[in-house]
């Protein structure tokens, strides 16, 4: 799901905010199989430390399923949900620029990035369009996208469950088996919604305000049909007939990042799919999409995700730690609990 506009160079900010404004459409990341590729490529890569629990086929699944769930939340059409998961899926690069930010430049928390936003509202009026609340169902059009929060936030979740597992599994003998079997059925739902997020980064066009079809001064004659997305999201892998199996011999060993943080990690990442944009509106309109050429293509943005994916997993894990507060109130309650204890 996306907002997304253009601006060129010459193109005036106000003007630029003005289609920012105005051509918010919500648009899918990767379609399903996609979003499913992705998943079960990254879980294939997962590196040997990792606990041999995660490579039960029926895992496998889950987390396959649950790569999708985020963009089945907007069959609710409620502005609620729409306004807190809307943001998450994209990040328009070019639209930081009215706001004196890019994506080199941005602050590390999504609420001092929002902060900065408003703050360059109030500052400099002129840069932005009047803004028309009527026009904004969820309360989203004033951002350009938080797809990098989005991303280290749930890295960050995930390792937090990873810390529960760790403590109970350290301390066996004051925890129960569903207290485990609970602990690693939130890793996976973690693991499985973290997925979606890191795919779309992947896909260019969640970079871009040209994100279905360009728009704005088009010199070089790319494409503005406004079904380029939809095309780009499933009937490309369609069309190539790619799929995870067929992916599997061209995987590559998870990349490493940074364990401490990963915040710049994921923003070169994100920027390399920028990058790409332009490239692919390219091979559209020479036709090499629909070659051998656009299916190489294709299948380095997929097994990109997956790679960057595998990586943010297993990074998750390795930053787990011991809980000691959790083990204190464990073994609180195992004394309340115990048949020796005197009420």
């Amino acid at each position: 799901m996306t907002i997304r506009r253009q601006r060129t160079a010459a193109m005036p900010i106000a003007m630029m905010m003005s289609i920012f404004l105005l051509s918010a459409v919500p648009s899918r990341g990767w379609d399903e199989k996609g979003h499913q590729i992705i998943a079960q490529s990254a879980w294939k890569s997962l590196p040997e430390t990792m606990p041999k629990w995660l490579g039960d086929p029926e895992i496998g699944k889950q987390l396959v399923y649950l790569s999708t769930e985020s963009d089945r939340w907007r069959g609710q059409h409620s502005p609620y949900l729409d306004h807190i998961n809307n943001l998450n899926h994209y990040m328009d690069i070019e639209h930081l620029e009215p706001f004196g930010l890019s994506l080199q430049t941005l602050p590390r928390f999504r609420r001092e990035f929002l902060d900065t936003l408003a703050i360059m509202r109030e500052k400099h009026p002129d840069r932005f369009e009047a803004y028309d609340r009527k026009r904004d169902r969820a309360y989203t059009r004033k951002v350009p996208g938080i797809l990098p929060y989005r991303i280290v936030e749930l890295q960050w979740k995930l390792s937090a469950g990873w810390t529960t597992l760790k403590t109970y599994e350290q301390h066996r003998d004051l925890v129960t088996d569903d207290m485990i079997r609970f602990a690693r059925g939130t890793i996976i739902h973690t693991m499985g919604i973290l997925s979606h997020y890191v795919a779309d980064a992947a896909q260019p066009l969640h970079t871009t305000q040209h994100y279905n079809g360009w728009i704005g001064d088009n010199p070089n004659g790319y494409t503005t049909e406004r079904t380029f997305h939809r095309f780009i999201d499933g009937g490309v892998i369609e069309l190539h007939d790619i799929s995870a199996n067929s992916l599997t011999p061209k995987l590559r060993k998870p990349r490493r990042i940074a364990r401490e943080d990963s915040w710049s990690d994921v923003l070169a990442y994100i920027n390399a799919s920028f990058a790409q944009v332009e490239p692919l509106y390219q091979m559209e309109k020479s036709g090499k999409l629909r070659q051998a050429d656009g299916k190489v293509f294709i299948e380095e943005r997929l097994i990109d995700a997956s790679d960057m994916l595998a990586a943010i997993w297993t990074v998750a894990y390795e930053n787990a730690v011991i809980d000691d507060f959790r083990v204190r109130q464990l073994r609180k309650s195992a004394t309340r609990t115990s048949p020796n204890h005197d009420d």
